[in-house]
């Protein structure tokens, strides 16, 4: 009795350790994103496609114009203090938090300023231009 109790708890346990794997298992997360500026709109900020290897982002195509922005696509809610880096073309390496979207778009944005798709929104940190080992030295 007591060696069929302990073989009927060890499978237990055997069962749980590998049912529980499913959270604490998944493939680990970088402590660095990279991806490059693909569009800057009034509406939603600065669009950066990330390195596909992350999923974070969603496909993208720009309103005006119809044109493809990427199969990884954020939308930064800290565009403006991004300076200079938020130019198209610019490769970035950085941290991030999932934001909310903005409730209220600035006014002067036009309705056709964005993309054809939802995007979700972040907010970037640990900006660098450089390496994401630059930035993990921060």
């Amino acid at each position: 009795m007591l060696r069929s109790l302990s073989s009927l708890c060890l499978a237990a346990l055997t069962a749980g350790s590998l049912l529980g794997c499913k959270k604490d298992c998944a493939t680990p997360q970088p402590s660095c994103y990279s991806g490059t500026v693909v569009a800057t709109t009034c509406m939603l900020g600065v669009l950066v496609d990330v390195d596909p290897a992350y999923r974070i982002g969603a496909r993208a195509v720009s309103i005006v114009g119809n044109r493809f922005l990427g199969d990884n696509v954020v939308a930064v809610v800290n565009s403006t203090s991004l300076g200079n880096l938020g130019q198209v073309g610019q490769q970035l390496h950085f941290t991030y938090t999932k934001t909310p979207a903005p409730t209220t778009p600035t006014m002067t944005c036009l309705a056709a300023d964005g993309t054809t798709t939802p995007v979700p929104f972040v907010t970037l940190s640990n900006l660098s231009t450089v390496s994401c080992d630059s930035v993990r030295a921060k």
